[in-house]
């Protein structure tokens, strides 16, 4: 099975689109892939949702059962702590938990991440394939 780390803003999207009408949430909840994440991720996502720019977008009820969803079921990794640097270090946090996780695929929305060809070539030789979330769900 397949396994993948999430990154923050395909999260924030699958807990703004409500859980039950998210594509990626769906494929996870009838188990065809392995949700990868990490404690410091997690941690990351409850601190930029609860800014006031996502919380007119994401309820907290909806953010709280999704973390503890994860927390529950996903497989929590320990992240690496040798992994390619993306341009932005604010991506670190991810590409640490996916390189933990290899063979994976890390599902991302942002473009610091899957337009870097040297960082996309650098992962896949670790076994990490960057993917956006409609190329991931089209391989499930």
């Amino acid at each position: 099975m397949p396994s993948a780390v999430i990154d923050l803003t395909e999260m924030a999207r699958v807990t703004m689109q409500q859980p039950e009408h998210s594509r990626l949430f769906q494929a996870w909840e009838k188990q065809a892939f392995i949700w990868i994440t990490s404690e410091s991720l997690l941690d990351e996502f409850n601190e930029v949702t609860g800014r006031p720019k996502f919380r007119r977008l994401i309820r907290p009820l909806v953010r709280d059962a999704i973390v503890e969803a994860l927390r529950a079921r996903a497989c929590v990794v320990e992240p690496a702590l040798e992994f390619p640097h993306c341009r932005d270090p604010k991506d670190d946090d991810v590409i640490a938990a996916a390189v933990a996780a290899h063979p994976c695929y890390l599902v991302t929305a942002d473009r610091d991440l899957y337009d870097d060809a040297g960082l996309v070539a650098a992962l896949r030789d670790l076994d990490v394939c960057v993917a956006r979330a409609g190329e991931f769900l089209n391989v499930l």
